[in-house]
């Protein structure tokens, strides 16, 4: 008969589950302010500072930062550490393109694949997304919430698209094209009237209209990355250290 003792349920967590804990959460924190700009392009990342920022210890942000590079989010300089990896308007176009390939794709497979309650969350989510932009604020909190809400519309569009690679790289997209997004409203005044293409993107998938879908949705990400690309126009010192270090 085994007497070993059984593990109480408040033992306290193993050193390794931790660790793995804490990384998750650095990460993730990290990512939010790299995409956000709270860490500019550039930004040498050292361990000291990352700990007083996040109160998260050195192996963890180590973690963190090795799945971030992996990501094309920050970049290892030799022996001098990780930065944040920089913008440039040859990085905006590349990256627009590669998230039109790859959105207009997963939209193809996605649309013919939906049922009921695939129509009923591209709804759901198209109503909150709309109330916000209809309400015209530009604010930096009401930037935050619209671009949730216009992940959540964009991923519940190619929901019900099967490939789970395509969904990868499609989101990995995705959340790049975001950073370069939130760097273009910051800097301008939105003109564009992207409810009215956002509501032209949702009729196309309800009517079940692949390519009129796809033809939407590519012109809609070429105006962002035009956009993109007109603000690091603007602000020529966003795009310098990128020219200057050879990665463009």
């Amino acid at each position: 008969m085994d007497k070993r003792s059984p593990v109480r349920p408040d033992s306290p967590a193993r050193p390794d589950i931790e660790d793995k804990t804490q990384a998750e959460r650095a990460y993730r924190l990290m990512r939010e302010d790299i995409v956000t700009g709270a860490l500019p392009p550039d930004l040498k990342l050292k361990i000291e500072m990352l700990r007083d920022r996040y109160q998260i210890g050195a192996g963890p942000l180590r973690e963190a930062l090795a799945r971030l590079s992996g990501e094309y989010l920050v970049q290892m300089q030799g022996q001098r550490g990780f930065v944040v990896a920089p913008m440039s308007a040859t990085d905006a176009r590349e990256i627009g393109h590669l998230r039109k390939i790859f959105e207009a794709d997963a939209l193809a497979q996605s649309i013919p694949a939906g049922d009921v309650a695939w129509e009923e969350r591209v709804i759901t989510t198209y109503h909150r997304l709309e109330r916000l932009e209809l309400a015209d604020r530009q604010g930096v909190e009401q930037m935050s919430e619209w671009e949730r809400l216009n992940h959540d519309f964009h991923e519940a569009l190619v929901s019900a698209c099967a490939s789970t690679w395509l969904l990868r790289m499609r989101a990995m997209m995705f959340r790049h094209h975001e950073r370069y997004r939130r760097l273009s409203r910051a800097k301008t005044v939105m003109t564009r009237d992207i409810h009215l293409e956002h509501r032209a993107l949702l009729d196309a998938a309800l009517d079940r209209n692949v390519d009129r879908a796809a033809e939407v949705i590519r012109r809609h990400i070429e105006h962002t990355t035009g956009a993109v690309v007109a603000a690091l126009a603007r602000d020529p010192a966003v795009d310098a250290p990128a020219q200057a270090t050879g990665t463009d």
